[in-house]
């Protein structure tokens, strides 16, 4: 199935059009680079993959805009991948341009966030992972294609449900400080991370229902509304 999301990807201007593009413009280093023709439409390629307005931070400095590729059923990106300076269905055709995954510092298209999950030790970037919650702990999440497909949830769904998704990576932010969320050891290292909200901890160190891995984007938020909801310090 990655392959298949992949082919997906490279493929999107034969899917919208028999044109074929011409070669990948480069733009210049430390430079932004903007749309000739700004165009705010979605332009999506099938029901995995769709192009969406947006901008592209890249490690070399370069602060791209253009339509950047948003996985509509498999949240985050953990391949190579690319996206347009102009919509991908504008004449004359935009050039693809490709980056990988360890080029790119923060990517935004629309309201998805994206980031590369950088942790202490590790040698390669492998994952673009979509934040899916925000706060005093932030939450990513990258899962891998399935062998069945599977419906694409409506929005805010994911935030009242465990996720369908059977391979997904989790990561949580928190002072700056990325951590991966370990599935074989998570009522252990959750419930220590979530310490300060005891009644929350105590939950997911009992296993209960409800409290489990694919439950992570509603543990998250309850914490961060506990958090938020504490009285400031000093006061």
């Amino acid at each position: 199935m990655k392959q298949f999301l992949l082919f997906a990807i490279v493929s999107a201007p034969m899917i919208a059009s028999a044109q074929v593009a011409g070669p990948a413009s480069e733009p210049r280093q430390g430079t932004t680079t903007t749309p000739a023709s700004p165009d705010t439409a979605e332009y999506r390629v099938n029901r995995y993959i769709s192009f969406i307005p947006g901008t592209l931070q890249l490690t070399d400095g370069r602060v791209v805009s253009g339509y950047l590729p948003v996985p509509t059923m498999y949240p985050g990106i953990d391949y190579p991948f690319i996206y347009y300076l102009a919509h991908p269905n504008s004449q004359p055709k935009p050039p693809k341009q490709d980056v990988r995954v360890d080029e790119v510092e923060r990517m935004t298209a629309g309201k998805h966030y994206f980031e590369p999950m950088r942790l202490a030790g590790d040698k390669k970037v492998k994952i673009l992972a979509e934040r899916v919650v925000t706060g005093p702990v932030e939450l990513f999440l990258q899962a891998e294609q399935q062998s069945v497909p599977l419906p694409i949830p409506l929005p805010g769904a994911v935030l009242h449900s465990s996720i369908p998704y059977k391979n997904s990576h989790f990561f949580v932010r928190r002072n700056g400080v990325l951590t991966k969320v370990d599935r074989g050891m998570f009522y252990m290292q959750m419930s220590q991370y979530l310490a300060d909200y005891p009644g929350l901890a105590k939950m997911v160190a009992r296993n209960e229902k409800g409290y489990h891995y694919q439950d992570l984007i509603r543990i998250v938020t309850n914490y961060n509304r506990y958090k938020s909801n504490l009285p400031s310090s000093g006061h």
